[in-house]
C-alpha cells in the first residue's frame, strides 16, 4: 500500500487518486489516513468513540466559504485515523451509512 503525503491518502496504486502525484512512499501503521467527509454531529459523536477504543482520531474543519465569512462553525469535518484502525473505521462508517 502507498501513501501520498500530500493528501494523507492510503492506496494500491502507483499514482494518487486524488491528486495524480507519483512520488509516494510506502504507507506506515502510523500516517493519518483521510477516510472520509462527515458531518458535525456524527464526527463529534464518532471521534468520543473511536476515543473510548484508544484510537487517534483527527477532525478537520471542512465547509464553504460563506460560513467562515461570517464565522460560523463549518458544517462538516474531514475525517483522519492513522493507517492501522482505517479499516475498522471503514466499517463503522458503512455501518451507519
Amino acid at each position: 500500500m502507498n501513501f501520498c503525503e500530500g493528501c494523507n491518502l492510503a492506496c494500491s496504486g502507483e499514482r494518487c487518486p486524488k491528486c495524480g502525484r507519483k512520488k509516494l512512499r510506502a504507507v506506515t501503521d502510523e500516517d493519518f489516513c483521510l477516510v472520509a467527509q462527515v458531518d458535525r454531529n456524527f464526527g463529534d459523536t464518532l471521534k468520543c468513540h473511536l476515543e473510548k477504543e484508544n484510537m487517534d482520531c483527527v477532525l478537520m474543519p471542512y465547509g464553504t466559504g460563506v460560513r467562515s465569512k461570517f464565522a460560523l462553525p463549518l458544517e462538516r469535518y474531514l475525517l483522519y485515523v492513522r493507517y492501522k484502525n482505517l479499516e475498522h473505521v471503514r466499517q463503522i462508517l458503512q455501518k451507519n451509512a
